[in-house]
C-alpha cells in the first residue's frame, strides 16, 4: 500500500509541474517569421518580372507602429539570402499595429534607388502579425520589394511588347 501512496504522489506532482510548465509557456511573447524576397528591377516599371534579379545580401526592415505618429513599437532589420530571401523573427503580438518590411539599403550600386513611382508609390509591404486573425501558423509572406536602375537594361522593350505595357504610361 504504502508503493501505491508514493506511485500516486508522484504522479500527482508530476501532473501538478506539467501544469505549470504549460501555464508559463503560455505567457511567453508569441513569436512570427516574416518572409519575403529582395529584387533588382532593371526596366523599371517596378514589379516582379522574369527580367527581375534577386538581391543577395540586401537589408530591409520590419517595423510596427502604434496609432500614434512616430510611435515605434517594433523595429528588427536583416539581410537577403544567396536568393534574395529573408526572414525577420518578429516577437510580440501586434494586432493594434500596423506593421510593415521596407527596403534599407541596396547591395548593388547599379541597382541602389528606391521606386516610388508608378506601381510603387508606396515602396513596402504590409504585414499583420497576430494571433488574432483568422491565419493559421507563425510565418507571414510580405510581397516582393525591388529596388530599381537608374536606366533600363536589355530586353526590356521585348518585355513591354509581351505584356502589353506602354512604359510610358505607367504612372
Amino acid at each position: 500500500m504504502a508503493n501505491l501512496t508514493k506511485v500516486a504522489v508522484l504522479l500527482a506532482g508530476a501532473l501538478s509541474l506539467l501544469s505549470l510548465i504549460v501555464t508559463v509557456e503560455s505567457k511567453v511573447s508569441p513569436h512570427f517569421l516574416v518572409e519575403g524576397q529582395v529584387y533588382c528591377e532593371i526596366c523599371r516599371i517596378n514589379f516582379i518580372n522574369k527580367l527581375s534579379q534577386p538581391m543577395p545580401d540586401a537589408t530591409v526592415r520590419l517595423q510596427c507602429r502604434g496609432e500614434e505618429k512616430g510611435n515605434i513599437t517594433y523595429s528588427i532589420e536583416g539581410k537577403t539570402d544567396a536568393h534574395g530571401r529573408y526572414s525577420l523573427k518578429a516577437e510580440g503580438d501586434h494586432e493594434d499595429e500596423e506593421c510593415e518590411v521596407t527596403l534599407v539599403k541596396s547591395s548593388r550600386p547599379d541597382c541602389a534607388e528606391i521606386p516610388n513611382e508608378g506601381w510603387a508609390l508606396e515602396p513596402s509591404s504590409k504585414i499583420t502579425i497576430t494571433d488574432n486573425n483568422g491565419f493559421h501558423g507563425k510565418i507571414r509572406q510580405a510581397n516582393p520589394l525591388g529596388f530599381t536602375t537608374k536606366k533600363r537594361g536589355e530586353g526590356c522593350a521585348k518585355l513591354f511588347k509581351e505584356l502589353q505595357i506602354d512604359p510610358n504610361h505607367l504612372v
